[in-house]
């Protein structure tokens, strides 16, 4: 009960006169809480309260300081401006009410008072004022919401956006009303997600995901959108409602991640796991459309000796150079990555996989050959390539990295400073088999 009480609306009476406020007390207990003051100055320490009324009955004529003077106080103090006032007065002379009307006064009843017109007119008044309430509320988030904010007609024409929304596109409100949001489009959200949004939003009322827009300066930029409908009684619908978050900065930290998360801190190139990925893919697409693919496996030869005479920051800025210089050898459809240490891996598709290899990997020697100069250090290093074929030597990703790693160590047993295909060896003989190696 006691919640049920202070849910209720407090309404304050203000009479000189007791019988007054009894009988106006009376008709109102039911429906709302009740304080009463019989003078001017007690109504003003009541409504300065922390349980401030809803609403104030005021008696305009009372002795010592009358209704005029209450409201004219009440409306200069910022905690009271705004309580809504009805006057009940046996004064209803045109100058009386226009003298309350100039102070704010909501509405006048008129002594005796009538208590059915007393209960309609409090009920209204106080309906209306939290109406108001809640609009001014609504026009305060539209206004100051750090979403941008586009309201849509019946037939999606905008009527309304909010600052937030020119901050985010550069459009000023002129420029786009009466248009379709679509002139914000960028092209880059497919036909069949704008399909999948509207039957979520005709069918659920409600459709929250990512759309690619363009501003009013021709940059593109992602936002995350939640569209709602606005439907009268009746279910038609009225408004369409679209708030939205630019979400740029969110995108490239998160390809900030991705990109840390499958690319060598060193040397930038993708590392294992975007490898492992990368060769189950080619591998996957060659089976599909019978395809070739090579595969070669590079370490850097004595690359432990650079590391212990000159340091390991010679050493990383060889490590640099080498990727530069990698990159440099192949086609930009071609994959270099870096395993770790002085282990690299090269991913050719496409064409006579064989011959082609042949050239990369003697281009690669000649490139990687060559002096690297530090400021004062003159350093020389080779590399041992190894190099396995798709579908010719193994069908899997882990067989061509096993076989490529191991035709890379046949290259520095012999020498260093080449390369060589992977060769079967007669288990018995140990003797090599068909496919001889090129070198």
């Amino acid at each position: 009960m006691d919640q049920q009480r202070a849910d209720k609306q407090l309404i304050l009476l203000v009479d000189d006169m007791p019988v007054n406020i009894q009988v106006l007390a009376e008709t109102l207990k039911d429906e709302y809480r009740i304080k009463t003051a019989l003078s001017g100055p007690a109504a003003l320490e009541l409504a300065a309260r922390a349980d401030r009324p809803d609403l104030i009955l005021l008696d305009m004529m009372m002795p010592g300081m009358d209704g005029i003077e209450v409201l004219h106080r009440l409306r200069e103090r910022p905690e009271t401006a705004d309580i809504p006032v009805i006057f009940v007065t046996a004064d209803l002379t045109e100058q009386s009410q226009l003298d309350g009307l100039k102070l704010g006064a909501d509405d006048y009843l008129c002594k005796p008072v009538v208590m059915t017109v007393l209960q309609v007119r409090v009920r209204n008044l106080l309906q209306r004022k939290q109406i108001e309430r809640k609009l001014h509320l609504a026009s305060h988030v539209f206004n100051y919401s750090g979403e941008a904010i586009v309201i849509t007609d019946a037939e999606n024409r905008i009527v309304e956006v909010n600052p937030a929304f020119t901050g985010m596109s550069g459009y000023d409100p002129e420029d786009v009303k009466g248009k379709n949001p679509n002139m914000l489009s960028s092209g880059r959200t497919t036909a069949d997600q704008y399909r999948e949004m509207w039957r979520a939003i005709q069918e659920q009322g409600l459709w929250q995901g990512e759309l690619w827009d363009r501003r009013k300066d021709g940059s593109v930029y992602p936002k995350l959108a939640t569209i709602s409908v606005v439907r009268s009684p009746s279910g038609k619908i009225d408004y369409f409602i679209g708030s939205f978050t630019d979400i740029s900065r969110q995108k490239l930290v998160e390809e900030e991640i991705r990109h840390q998360a499958n690319h060598d801190h060193l040397t930038g190139l993708p590392n294992r796991m975007y490898l492992q990925a990368a060769l189950e893919q080619a591998l996957c697409i060659g089976r599909r459309e019978k395809g070739e693919a090579a595969l070669m496996f590079l370490d850097l030869d004595r690359f432990k000796l650079v590391n212990d005479t000159f340091g390991h920051a010679i050493g990383d800025r060889l490590l640099i150079e080498v990727a530069r210089r990698l990159r440099d050898c192949v086609r930009e459809s071609d994959l270099v990555a870096r395993l770790g240490g002085d282990e690299f891996v090269v991913l050719l598709t496409d064409g006579r996989i064989k011959e082609g290899a042949t050239v990369v990997a003697e281009k690669i020697l000649v490139s990687l050959s060559a002096p690297y100069q530090f400021g004062e250090q003159r350093l020389n290093n080779t590399p041992s390539i190894g190099i396995s074929l798709y579908p010719r030597d193994g069908e899997c990703a882990e067989t061509m990295m096993k076989l490529a790693d191991a035709a890379m160590y046949d290259a520095k047993q012999a020498g260093r400073g080449q390369y060589k295909f992977f060769q079967r060896r007669d288990a018995a003989s140990g003797h090599d088999q068909a496919n001889p190696a090129s070198a």
